[in-house]
């Protein structure tokens, strides 16, 4: 009898071993197109990984939207069909709405300043996200962005009639737009390119790289100079399938993934530059808004700060983000975007 326990309790044993040496799989969602800099990146990160935990963790990728809108993408997690994915300030405001305070309109000075917040309000938001069930493994920032229409924009007044892309569910924009009285066309990440070869849209934003992955530059003749905000991204796996991954690889994944954030981070800066001088080369019309159209952004911008109190974030939140950039304006004198 106690052999057979015995023997009973070392196949226990056996078990755990070979659960917890058992391949760990990640069904990784991105609207991302295949072949942008995101994925050349993603798919580095993906071999490494597999590489470094000896099979144990695999990224399982699924580019361009397959798996739907960042809402979408979002759902499936919460089911289980999909593991993690690389969200845009849009999705992550699903999950935290407090992490869009990192991308109000006409506030940030420097993308130095922008970062300075960012990294100070780091915890805070990584602990609103475990709270919701998903891990966070780093920013992964698309950049700057920057109106794309198809009549020049210099100021307020000449949004007057612009058929507008909005994302669908997405407050920061809609408080935006409000504030220019601009009522705006909702449609999937994936169908703006065709909203505009149709007339159904005239003007969108985005990142410039983004712009340019999604062919969206092919239908429009101006962009206009002013950056409107910067677009937060971050990388998030889902809680669950994150705890069946031991201590050693929990830790290669992150270190991976934060070279990989880096490496992204670097090179979409500098691309970004060279994707706005391709740009002009293509006939797209830089336009500079005047003194005092520049001032009617930021008063708008200021307005939409005070509005969306209480619905994204709270008071004390955006206090906190105020004193922080007044620091950081002391230490340091703001490079301008």
């Amino acid at each position: 009898m106690k052999t057979l326990a015995l023997f009973l309790l070392l196949c226990g044993f056996a078990g755990v071993n070979a659960a917890s040496a058992a391949s760990v799989a990640f069904k990784f969602a991105t609207v991302a197109p295949e072949g942008s800099m995101w994925m050349v990146v993603m798919h580095e990160v993906a071999d490494e990984i597999k590489a470094k935990t000896k099979g144990n963790v695999e990224i399982k990728l699924y580019p361009g939207g397959i798996a739907g809108d960042e809402p979408d993408v979002l759902r499936k997690m919460r089911v289980g069909q999909y593991h993690g994915a690389g969200f845009t300030g849009v999705g992550l405001g699903e999950v935290a709405p407090e992490i869009r305070i990192l991308e109000l309109p006409f506030f940030y000075d420097s993308l130095d300043e922008l970062h300075y917040v960012r990294d100070k309000l780091t915890p805070y938001f990584e602990e609103k996200l475990k709270a919701k069930n998903y891990i966070f493994l780093d920013w992964a920032e698309p950049g700057l962005v920057y109106l794309l229409s198809q009549k020049p924009i210099r100021g307020v007044d000449d949004m007057n009639g612009v058929k507008m892309w909005a994302w669908e569910g997405d407050p920061l924009a809609d408080a935006m737009l409000k504030m220019f009285k601009i009522s705006p066309v909702r449609v999937a990440l994936q169908d703006v390119l065709m909203g505009l070869q149709t007339g159904m849209i005239n003007a969108a934003y985005a990142p410039p790289l983004a712009a340019l992955a999604l062919q969206w530059q092919t239908k429009v003749k101006y962009m206009t100079s002013e950056p409107m905000t910067n677009s937060v991204g971050a990388i998030l796996f889902s809680k669950t399938q994150w705890e069946k991954l031991t201590p050693a690889d929990q830790q290669l994944v992150r270190k991976i993934m934060a070279n990989g954030a880096a490496k992204l981070a670097q090179s979409t800066a500098k691309q970004n530059s060279e994707v706005i001088e391709k740009f002009k080369q293509q006939g797209i019309q830089i336009v500079t808004p005047a003194k005092e159209g520049r001032d009617e952004m930021f008063n708008a911008g200021a307005k939409v700060r005070q509005e969306l109190v209480g619905k994204l974030y709270s008071a004390d939140l955006l206090k906190r983000v105020e004193d922080l950039v007044q620091e950081f304006r002391t230490k340091k004198p703001a490079k301008k975007k």
